[in-house]
């Protein structure tokens, strides 16, 4: 690594995160939160249900060097795997002290991390299920991009069809970091690549 620009070896160049669907249920009846812990709701005293996770990653360009000042949003099912939308009629509850959408911002090193619950599974049509994932838009620099991350292990990720129908699906699974490097909660690291930043 370059110690000047953060960047890889020229040799290393890395393959862009693949583009995924941005999905039914964008919210668009709120604004995003933008402390990065969609686990806590202002005005409510509770934490959300569910398993706490950290999710944390970089943004790079496919030279390796890092995004600064991305624009990162996030939204996501609850723990029940239902979403904060008026469109989203499923009988899992919701979750008062969830809050679903956020928005943070690329460091000088492209980093950024969010905390959050696990969603939980849901139904995409009568005969499918949806793996868990997160909903990611990225701003950079140059361009947009609209994906998902999706947890390590899961047995619904072998026929959840936005994540089979990527041309590269290992780059949207995210890496689960050991809880010795962790030492607070279980953290998923999901790095995010665009092809110019």
């Amino acid at each position: 690594m370059n110690a000047a620009t953060g960047a890889m070896p020229s040799q290393a160049r890395l393959q862009p995160t693949p583009q995924q669907i941005l999905g039914p249920y964008f919210p668009i009846q709120q604004g995003p939160i933008s402390a990065g812990d969609l686990t806590v709701v202002d005005g409510r005293a509770g934490r959300a249900k569910g398993d706490i996770i950290e999710v944390t990653g970089r943004i790079l360009n496919c030279d390796g060097v890092p995004v600064q000042g991305a624009r990162i949003t996030v939204w996501q099912a609850n723990s029940f795997g239902r979403y904060v939308h008026a469109n989203d009629c499923s009988p899992a509850p919701l979750d008062e002290n969830f809050a679903g959408f956020a928005q943070v911002v690329s460091d000088r090193q492209g980093a950024y991390h969010i905390i959050t619950v696990k969603p939980g599974i849901y139904s995409a049509g009568s005969d499918r299920m949806r793996s868990p994932h997160i909903h990611f838009e990225v701003q950079g620099k140059f361009e947009r991009l609209i994906t998902q991350m999706y947890f390590p292990g899961e047995p619904l990720n072998a026929s959840d069809r936005a994540l089979r129908s990527a041309s590269r699906s290992d780059l949207l699974i995210a890496k689960q970091l050991s809880l010795e490097a962790s030492n607070r909660l279980p953290v998923f690291q999901f790095d995010i690549v665009l092809r110019r930043g």
